[in-house]
Parts: structure tokens; sequence; C-alpha cells
């Protein structure tokens, strides 16, 4: 299932690859052309939301921050709630929306991609596990955290649980990477508050063969592509990179959390949730 997540971040066509332990856990990162770490990546986008939210704050008083930037912005982000963080962003919201109206008005009939890639080894996750966990309403706990520039997210709700918007049929858009060898793939349309489709997300995941990385253990990968009509520029595309390599990373470590405490339930021997 596909998230609905409203964030203002600028939006990767990438080739740098990066080889990162993360809280002990081997990930194989790639995408930004900008060869730069996951934390880095993630520390200049928390420099620039927490400099939005306070501007947009003025002179109201701010609670008792962290001195960590990325750890700063999310505890701010918590103590205004969803609702006032909706209020105090409004003007940057209609700004983002013109700018989208603006682009999709100058583009032509082409599409390009922001991309992104994480080869990820957790001792508790698997690619069916990982697509399984992403469903889940823990998944939707885990959106405020996963990026410093996410900032409220709406998810519909049926009688029958969460539901988005998904392309059932990746056919309907095919600009998007034929991806054979990817056993789970998803892809829904990434849309303005007036209903307009400025984008469209692509996630898939496969396993990977740990012997193939010299790791222990198997584990998987997962592909996040971003679509927009051919006026986006090339730097939006590498900042969107940048950004889905953040929450590859964060999403997969709060999964590992999620199964390992039990929190998810995992049975049988397969390890079906």
């Amino acid at each position: 299932m596909l998230k609905k997540i409203f964030c203002l971040s600028a939006f990767a066509l990438g080739v740098m690859a990066m080889n990162e332990t993360i809280e002990g856990y081997n990930y194989f990162l790639s995408g930004p052309s900008v060869d730069r770490t996951k934390s880095q990546y993630e520390h200049d986008a928390a420099v620039v939301a927490l400099g939005l939210l306070k501007k947009r704050l003025g002179n109201e008083t701010l609670p008792a921050l962290p001195d960590d930037n990325v750890q700063a912005v999310l505890k701010l982000k918590q103590s205004l709630g969803p609702d006032r963080l909706k209020e105090l962003l409004q003007p940057d919201m209609d700004d983002a929306d013109s700018h989208w109206h603006d682009l999709i008005g100058d583009s032509g009939d082409g599409w390009k991609a922001a991309k992104a890639r994480g080869v990820i080894f957790l001792p508790n996750v698997t690619h069916e596990l990982f697509a399984a966990w992403y469903s889940t309403e823990y998944a939707d706990a885990a959106n405020l955290a996963a990026n410093p520039e996410h900032y409220f997210k709406h998810t519909n709700r049926t009688s029958t649980g969460l539901s988005s918007k998904i392309l059932e049929d990746l056919d309907n858009n095919p600009f998007l990477e034929p991806l054979p060898d990817f056993p789970v793939q998803q892809a829904g349309d990434k849309d303005l508050r007036d209903g307009t489709r400025f984008g469209v997300l692509h996630i898939a995941v496969r396993p990977v063969n740990g012997a193939d990385y010299n790791q222990p253990h198997d584990g998987f990968e997962i592909y996040s592509a971003v679509w927009y009509q051919d006026g986006a520029l090339d730097s939006y595309l590498d900042k969107e990179s940048q950004h889905m390599v953040i929450e590859i990373v964060n999403l997969t470590l709060q999964a590992q959390k999620d199964i390992a405490s039990g929190k998810l339930a995992v049975t049988g021997s397969s390890g079906t949730i």
C-alpha cells in the first residue's frame, strides 16, 4: 500500500554508490549525484525543516529542543501536531501547489525520474516482511521520523482498513521502468490538494543473495522512484533522491525494531505476518 505523504522537500537521478554501516547494519545505497552519507543528507534536510518551522512560528516560544537538528525538528513537529503544522505551512503548501501547476503547464509529454536504491541486510527483515510491515499502521506511525521534511500524512481509511490510491496496472504508466526481477511492486499517483496528478511513485522490493555482497545472510533491495513531467529540474530530482535515501534507511530500521521486538507478530517458518 502506498502512503500519501505531504512534504515540502525539493524533489534523483543518481550514479554514486555508498556502503554504510548504520546502527550496526550494512547498507548499500545509491541514487544521489552528490556522494555523501545518509546522515549528512538527513542533517541538511533537518536544517531546512527546522528553519522553515521557526520562521513560521515567529516569536512564539519554542519547547526545549535537543542540540541535534534531526532530533530537534522531530520533537518540534511532535509538539506542534498535524493540525498546527497544516496551519503554519499553509503558505508553503500554496506556493508548492502553484509551482507544480506552472511546471505541469510548461512541460511536454515526457517524464523523468528521481531514483534511489538500497540493498539492506537486517537480521529480522526479509523483502516479504518489509512489504508486509509497510502496509500496516506501524509504517504510518514511522512517517514523521522517516524524514525531517515530513510534516503530516493522510491515509484514507475505509470500513475494511487502510487504503490508498494505487495504480494496480503498471501499464497505465508506460514511462515506469520495467523491473521483472522485483516480485513486489506498487505504483501510485502523487496528487496536489486539488487532485491534480503531479507525479507517480514507484516502489519495488526483491530478495538479494548475501554472498553477492560478502554478507553472512541474505538481504533485500528497495527501488524507489518518483516520476515527474519533463519540466522538473535535475537539481530538484537530486534533492528528491537524497530524500528517498533517508526514507529507505529510517523505514527499514523501524521495521527491524518492530519485528525484532515482537510488536509486529511474525508467525510460521515462512515468516508470514
